[in-house]
């Protein structure tokens, strides 16, 4: 018997006043904690929900409990096929309409040294310029990088849910190209 899915839309359910709701998405366990806990950590203005999942899409049955997702980001490590193979299916599942502006990948365990990486750059690059979204890439690995990583999703997130007087998600595109 097969499971009832939904595509997750960004405008199907109503915005919550002062509330920005984000979903982290990756076979990542614990990169998935790290940048939930780092973005709870700082303080704001508004409050920020946090759902996160292995890969989409989402079970129907919980549905009417959902919120409405501001943001999405698909962490991708770069060790792991497995990372990339899984994000490149949950893209699938998602409206249209959360690549303005929306949608965020997240690439770790890039930058440093000469290390084999499983996932060439180049190939999550495409996938960001193909559904004209943003890449940041960090390594994750030391408070630093995790701390300043969050504060930049958490930046694009007061955007996405708008919070930002005069700034539409659109805008988040413009922000930087690649780190």
């Amino acid at each position: 018997m097969a499971c009832n899915t939904v595509t997750l839309k960004p405008f199907d359910k109503m915005p919550v006043l002062n509330v920005a709701t984000l979903l982290l998405v990756g076979s990542e366990e614990g990169y998935r904690e790290l940048i939930a806990k780092a973005i709870l950590r700082e303080m704001g203005t508004f409050e920020v929900k946090i759902h996160m999942t292995a890969s989409l899409p989402l079970a129907f049955e919980r549905e009417h409990l959902r919120p409405r997702f501001d943001m999405i980001v698909f962490l991708i490590n770069l060790h792991s096929q497995y990372s990339l193979s899984t994000v490149v299916s949950s893209i699938a599942i998602l409206d249209a309409n959360f690549f303005l502006g929306k949608v965020c990948f997240l690439a770790t365990k890039g930058r440093h040294g000469n290390v084999q990486h499983a996932v060439d750059i180049s190939i999550v690059k495409d996938l960001a310029d193909q559904y004209l979204s943003l890449l940041i890439q960090t390594e994750l690995d030391n408070e630093d990088d995790v701390v300043c990583t969050a504060k930049r999703l958490l930046n694009m997130l007061r955007i996405c849910a708008g919070l930002v007087p005069g700034i539409s998600s659109l805008y988040t595109g413009s922000i930087a190209k690649y780190e």
